[in-house]
C-alpha cells in the first residue's frame, strides 16, 4: 500500500495510529495491544478475534499465524508516517510484508503469535538482533572493532577505536579514539552498528 497524506496532522499521532490498528465488524475485531515508536516509525501488536468461536484448523484466515484458543492471534503492524508543511502522512504494513525498518521493542515482540511466515521470522529476528545491539553499553577505555570500516571526513578508512568520555558543556559525550591514527572520531549511531569489544 502507498502513502496517504492528509491535509492536518492529527493532535494526537498515537490516538490516530490506534484507531488505524481498531476494526469492528461481522467478521469480527482488532485493537492495539501495544503501540511503540522510534523516530517517526511506530510499531503495534494488535490483536485480531473472529465473531465467531475458534477457526477449525488453529489458523488465521491467511494461514500465517496460529490462533489461541478464542480463535484469536496478535500480529505486528508497521506505521511509517511523515509531517511536512503542516500535513501528515502514513504508510502502514503488517510484518508479513517483512517490513525495513525493524526496531520493535522486544516486549512487543512477545507478545505475538507463533507464525510460519517467512517474511515474519525474518522481521522478527532483525528486530531482536537490534534490540541486542541497542542494549550494549559502552564504558571509558572499551576497545571496539567495526565489523565494517567507516570512511571519516579527513578521508581516513577505520576500524578499531578506544572510547573515550569527554566533558561536553554541563554534560558528557563519547569520543572514539583511532588505534590505527590516534585521531578522535565522532560515530553516529554505534548502538545500532555491527561492532565487538576486544
Amino acid at each position: 500500500m502507498g502513502w496517504l497524506i492528509y491535509p492536518d496532522t492529527p493532535s494526537c499521532i498515537r490516538d490516530e495510529i490506534a484507531r488505524l490498528c481498531t476494526w469492528d465488524s461481522e467478521k469480527g475485531r482488532g485493537f492495539p495491544v501495544l503501540i511503540s515508536r522510534k523516530g517517526s516509525v511506530w510499531y503495534a501488536a494488535v490483536r485480531a478475534e473472529p465473531a465467531a468461536g475458534r477457526l477449525d484448523s488453529g489458523r488465521d484466515p491467511t494461514g500465517h499465524f496460529e490462533t489461541d484458543a478464542t480463535g484469536g492471534y496478535t500480529f505486528a503492524a508497521v506505521f511509517l508516517t511523515t509531517t511536512s508543511k503542516g500535513e501528515w502522512g502514513y504508510k502502514d504494513m503488517d510484518e508479513t510484508s517483512g517490513p525495513n525498518h525493524a526496531e520493535a521493542p522486544a516486549k512487543l515482540l512477545d507478545l505475538l503469535s507463533p507464525t510460519s511466515a517467512e517474511f515474519a521470522l525474518t522481521w522478527r529476528q532483525r528486530c531482536r538482533d537490534h534490540a541486542a545491539r541497542s542494549n550494549r553499553r559502552l564504558k571509558a577505555g572499551d576497545l571496539i572493532r567495526l565489523t565494517t570500516a567507516l570512511r571519516f571526513s579527513d578521508g581516513a578508512e577505520l576500524q578499531t577505536f578506544r572510547v573515550a568520555k569527554e566533558k561536553w558543556g554541563r554534560s558528557s559525550r563519547t569520543v572514539f579514539i583511532s588505534t590505527e591514527t590516534g585521531g578522535r572520531y565522532s560515530i553516529s549511531n554505534i548502538m545500532s552498528r555491527d561492532w565487538t569489544r576486544i
